[in-house]
């Protein structure tokens, strides 16, 4: 268990614990203060009797939360453990998880909330017992019960969090962009793949979903068509991009791949766990905006839930990735039997390579520079005229899959006892050819027009993307347009100074002191008198230094850049690509990060004199801000902080102008 989980899941209701039993320790001390300032000790019967049963009752639901931690720990563990085994003791093991997690993190949530409630309450009956009311205990104790109003709010929401939990842990909607294909709409497709599933002994999926962009995959979650309809059941995902340049068999076996999760032992893990699993990150990332949303004090007790949640998924997210390759290698078995293995691995090295040369005609597509009322027909024209792939990359390469993960198609080709000769990079890297294009085309009753509705409702998504993209540019572009003007403080050049005059104060002390003493032989006062005037000419230049930079702006923040007496020409905020702040002692360093290819100003002044400092081979410029700064000609005092917060923002502006100038 990393530190900062270990901290929040066990630290904090073990302090809450050990405060709870110095609290009940406190009840039968007297406290002396009261006897010495009002001569009585303030007692009430009631109050103590309070104080006892809260400091009891912190004790209790501290380690109630303990209880709660520890227990999800050992059942993690265990199950981890047991999970290792096989794939279906990890269905066995998560299912389990699944049905006491809930409990669990609500458990700890409420014991832990519980427990400040009960240590808050009880140091408001301590001041109830001081035994005189004063105007500063009244209103400490009403903001202690404004703050103890809010804990147990959070509490009860947090109960009733438990059906929400429940739910969130249920598989979730997957969101796709495509279109439902009914027999009607594609018979010879609902036909070829009913075969591909007798052949492979799979189960024939209940929708086929034809889309653009995303590989081919399975899901067994419901599917929430953009735009259409919900289905459910078992759902094949065929994408008319990539099925336009494999032949085939090729397709063949990546369909008899994909159905293969559909088929023995697997069946249960894609229908029943996939889901579930991707429904506990769902929750996690829920209860994640819940603690984000809430304050500090709320956040004590709500930090150590999600990060034990955290640590749950992380510990059976290397399980289940384990899982899933093997998985996907007895998958790569079913598709190499549907089709066969030769075909399954050119569809590997081929499927890699069409990513590489989508990027380019989907980049403009996304850009608004690809006119086209059939994306699929563009693409086959761009790609048939960049001859033949290059598929020496795709070897190291993992195919993204949105529900699964893959091992790199070097290993599954060897998996598959495919020798990797110029026989199969030749098939592979062929040239796109109007026969495959043509075989995919004749699945369907019309290809072109489905082609076409999923051009059209992506090309609507890009330009509404796109208009809120320009309505967001031009509200950045019209914030930090005004100068601001940023000095030096003047801390350093007095102390410098401060210090200069004393050592040439003290050398001369020193001196008159040798003359008096007729010590001037002594080669230790010789020393100390040039130690003293050395140390003086060091600060008084440091003073000159210091006077220098302050008796004129740094720098001035415009709309279009930094302007400062100490660079060549404005440096330009539109070709910041990052911003930092850190700070040593009372020095503070801004390093802005220009982007490549652009040519800084260069600095006019001496390196003593200077606060700009470029790293050309890091791309940086540092300002460094001895003792602070100020603004504005009135010269007002401006935190580090405030500093950095317009940095920003005028660095937002300038770079939302530049984008708007080149759209």
């Amino acid at each position: 268990m990393d530190k900062k989980s270990l901290l929040y899941c066990f630290g904090v209701p073990l302090i809450l614990f050990f405060y709870a039993c110095w609290q009940n320790i406190r009840i039968n001390e007297v406290d002396v203060y009261q006897v010495t300032q009002y001569g009585f000790v303030g007692h009430s019967v009631f109050a103590d009797m309070s104080r006892q049963i809260l400091a009891k009752a912190g004790m209790l639901f501290s380690l109630l939360g303990l209880i709660a931690s520890t227990s999800s720990v050992l059942l993690c563990v265990l199950s981890v453990r047991k999970a290792r085994i096989s794939a279906e003791k990890l269905i066995a093991a998560f299912t389990l998880c699944r049905k006491l997690l809930p409990f669990i993190m609500v458990g700890l949530m409420a014991s832990i909330g519980f427990a400040l409630v009960c240590v808050l309450l009880y140091e408001v009956c301590w001041i109830y017992t001081l035994g005189r009311a004063s105007a500063f205990n009244i209103k400490l104790v009403i903001f202690v019960l404004l703050i103890i109003g809010s804990l147990v709010f959070m509490v009860l929401k947090s109960l009733f969090l438990l059906k929400k939990c429940f739910a969130l842990f249920e598989p979730q909607d997957m969101q796709v962009h495509g279109a439902a294909v009914s027999e009607t709409d594609a018979p010879e497709l609902w036909r070829w793949v009913r075969e591909l599933a007798q052949h492979g002994q799979a189960i024939v999926p209940d929708n086929i979903v034809v889309g653009l962009f995303e590989g081919f995959y399975v899901t067994a979650s419901p599917v929430q068509i953009e735009k259409g309809a919900r289905l459910t059941g078992n759902t094949l995902y065929f994408p008319l991009s990539y099925a336009a340049f494999m032949d085939k068999d090729e397709v063949a076996a990546v369909i008899g791949h994909e159905l293969g999760h559909f088929s023995g032992n697997d069946t249960v893990y894609t229908l029943h766990f996939a889901g579930l699993y991707a429904g506990m990150e769902n929750s996690l990332d829920y209860f994640y905006r819940d603690v984000a949303s809430s304050g500090w004090l709320e956040r004590l007790a709500l930090n150590p839930t999600i990060h034990l949640g955290l640590w749950f998924y992380r510990q059976f997210h290397e399980t289940v990735n384990g899982w899933s390759r093997v998985r996907e290698l007895a998958a790569d078995a079913a598709g190499a039997r549907t089709s066969s293995p030769q075909a399954l691995a050119a569809s590997l090295l081929r499927f890699s390579a069409l990513n590489e040369r989508f990027n380019a005609p989907m980049e403009l597509f996304f850009n608004r520079k690809l006119e086209t009322h059939d994306l699929v027909l563009s693409l086959f024209a761009a790609l048939r005229e960049g001859g033949r792939f290059d598929v020496a990359a795709s070897l190291e390469q993992e195919l993204a899959h949105p529900t699964d993960s893959h091992p790199p198609t070097r290993a599954r080709i060897e998996q598959l006892n495919v020798p990797l000769d110029q026989a199969l990079l030749a098939r592979a890297s062929r040239p796109a050819d109007e026969a495959d294009y043509q075989w995919m085309r004749s699945l369907f009753r019309d290809a072109s027009a489905i082609s076409a509705a999923l051009t059209a409702g992506m090309a609507s998504n890009v330009e509404a993307h796109h208009d809120a993209w320009q309505a967001e540019l031009q509200n950045l572009a019209s914030h930090s347009t005004e100068s601001v003007v940023v000095s030096l403080r003047k801390k350093n050049f007095w102390l410098f100074l401060v210090l200069a005059v004393l050592c040439i104060a003290g050398a001369g002390l020193v001196l008159t002191l040798s003359i008096q003493w007729n010590a001037t032989a002594n080669s230790s006062m010789e020393k100390i008198i040039f130690g003293l005037v050395a140390g003086g000419l060091i600060f008084g230049l440091a003073s000159w230094t210091m006077y220098t930079r302050v008796r004129q702006p740094l720098f001035t923040l415009t709309a279009q850049g930094i302007e400062s007496y100490q660079l060549s020409a404005p440096l330009l905020l539109a070709e910041i690509e990052n911003i930092d702040i850190r700070s040593v002692n009372e020095w503070v360093f801004i390093d802005l990060y220009w982007r490549e290819g652009y040519q800084p100003p260069t600095c006019t002044v001496g390196r003593l004199f200077r606060n700009f400092t470029f790293e050309p081979k890091k791309h940086k410029v540092v300002v460094s801000l001895p003792g602070g700064v100020l603004k504005g000609a009135q010269r007002e005092k401006m935190s580090i902080e405030e500093l950095y917060v317009a940095l920003h923002e005028y660095i937002q502006a300038a770079w939302a102008r530049r984008e708007l100038n080149h759209s």
